[in-house]
């Protein structure tokens, strides 16, 4: 276990303080599952699916960037230099506003081609704590990423339309349009096939 893996008594306190047991509703349940046992691997491969699903997903977007962070730190700290700097190098392109990503990735660089006492990358800087708890914000907390990506998907049964689904989910009719626009694969929003996927906005 490295250090940067979170102990389970932390999962356990997370899940308490940001509202446990996770939504049934939720399509990133699994990942978050994943996350909270500590299957940074498996939660890395579920967030990129996601967003390859929904490329809207700004609250995959972000999950799978933290999780890419910790991921490169944990890998640094062990010395898989390469490893570490691959992950922080997708974690970039994925949120290119973070520089210290790429200050980490340079550090990297010259801790294993050139060792050094000065240039070292020091323990304290590969604790994925911010990561982490943002991980926690996202998936649990009320803030602009919570808020701001946040789905459901419905599988369409048999002459239902989207007024009817718009009703269901938003109680008013009117709001089949912002479902449609959800959903840019249905060409024709009156003649909704049974078993089609839609998603679901929930943010208002």
């Amino acid at each position: 276990m490295s250090a940067n893996t979170i102990p389970r008594l932390a999962l356990g306190l997370a899940l308490i303080l940001f509202g446990a047991p996770l939504s049934a509703l939720d399509p990133l349940d699994q990942g978050a599952a994943l996350f909270l046992s500590g299957k940074l691997d498996g939660a890395i491969v579920f967030f990129t699916q996601a967003i390859k699903d929904n490329p809207l997903d700004s609250r995959a977007r972000e999950i799978l960037g933290n999780c890419l962070v910790i991921q490169g730190k944990e890998a640094i700290l062990s010395r898989q230099y390469a490893d570490g700097r691959a992950a922080l190098e997708k974690a970039a392109k994925l949120n290119s506003e973070k520089r210290d990503n790429k200050m980490m990735r340079l550090l990297a660089e010259l801790d294993e081609n050139a060792p050094s006492e000065t240039i070292s990358i020091s323990s304290n800087s590969l604790e994925a704590t911010a990561e982490t708890n943002a991980v926690f914000e996202c998936l649990f907390g009320d803030g602009p990423c919570a808020k701001g990506g946040k789905y459901l998907y419905h599988i369409v049964d048999q002459g239902e339309t989207m007024s009817d689904i718009a009703m269901r989910y938003y109680n008013d009719f009117t709001q089949w349009e912002k479902i449609w626009a959800a959903n840019t694969q249905i060409l024709n929003p009156h003649r909704l096939e049974k078993g089609t996927r839609l998603l679901i906005p929930l943010n208002k």
